[in-house]
């Protein structure tokens, strides 16, 4: 082969070995970003329409949706912290193969989303959420390198449950926290309504419901009403209780349902990261409390 050749070869060779190193570089450089999609879709069911949106977006809509009714917004390093959960759901969703959608997302308890239209959101406490969300730009959190799906609520019952990634932890805080203990108050009808039971036996109304169980938690674990049985987790939905950590009683002719708490009681308690968070711990130092988990990156 003449010689011009050859040195044709190996220079193209060297050409392609420098190019394939810089994209490799490029690619593990960028690796974590690109998890990220540039946008959305949504669907929003309140108003039956999907919405398309940048990632960043949606996130900073579903920490406004966990905002404390009370007015007072949480501390920049509270919200960072929420920001890396949302990012960490959100991903994890969207590597779900499994998980079938007419949308990535679908506003619900889970990705409370709400837009700066539908809630009146001061402009200074947006500055400070955007501040925040900087601060937890693509950080998410991981097991073995992937993120995986976890749990957060606003108040716990005071003690949170055990789950994967997720110890328990005593919270005596957040039984001080305002909105920590809720009642509310049904007729008659409205609870027949709402489980679609019947009284055929005429059981007296004190005696509709059963003894509830308990976990360690606090948590329902069951309880009847006419004989039919109940988990924690159908009461609250079928009477969009707070939480799980629920009391019934009977009393003036009205069914009255005390909540502690106010979420799945799992994870990280947003009023409690907040405690941390007015006493100078970091979004990192928060984030490392309450899950057992690595910080990417």
């Amino acid at each position: 082969m003449p010689k011009k050749i050859i040195l044709a070869l190996v220079c193209a060779a060297i050409i392609a070995a420098s190019v394939f190193a810089v994209i490799s570089d490029i690619t593990v450089d960028n690796t974590e970003s690109s998890l990220f999609p540039q946008s959305v879709s949504v669907y929003i069911s309140d108003k039956d329409e999907i919405e398309q949106m940048s990632f960043d977006k949606f996130i900073e809509g579903c920490i406004c949706g966990m905002m404390p009714k009370t007015g007072n917004i949480y501390e920049k390093q509270t919200l960072a912290a929420m920001a890396v959960v949302f990012n960490t759901n959100a991903l994890a969703a969207l590597n779900d193969k499994k998980r079938f959608s007419i949308a990535d997302f679908t506003v619900s308890d889970e990705f409370p989303f709400v837009s700066y239209t539908d809630t009146a959101v001061k402009l200074a406490d947006r500055k400070l959420v955007q501040s925040a969300m900087e601060l937890a730009s693509h950080r998410y959190l991981a097991h073995e390198k992937k993120p995986v799906k976890i749990k957060m609520c606003a108040i716990s019952s005071g003690k949170t449950r055990e789950l994967p990634f997720m110890p328990s932890k005593e919270l005596p805080e957040d039984a001080l926290a305002k909105g920590y203990l809720t009642e509310r108050a049904f007729t008659e009808a409205e609870i027949l309504n709402a489980f679609s039971v019947i009284n055929i036996a005429d059981k007296p109304r004190e005696k509709w419901f059963s003894d509830p169980v308990y976990d360690e938690y606090g948590g329902l674990v069951s309880i009847e009403l006419l004989s039919k049985k109940l988990s924690g987790t159908e009461l609250r939905s079928a009477l969009n209780l707070r939480s799980e950590a629920v009391s019934a009683e009977y009393r003036e002719e009205t069914f009255y349902f005390r909540c502690k708490g106010y979420g799945d009681n799992a994870g990280m308690s947003l009023n409690a990261a907040n405690v941390l968070a007015k006493s100078g711990k970091t979004f990192e130092d928060i984030l490392s409390h309450f899950y057992e988990l690595q910080l990417v990156p």
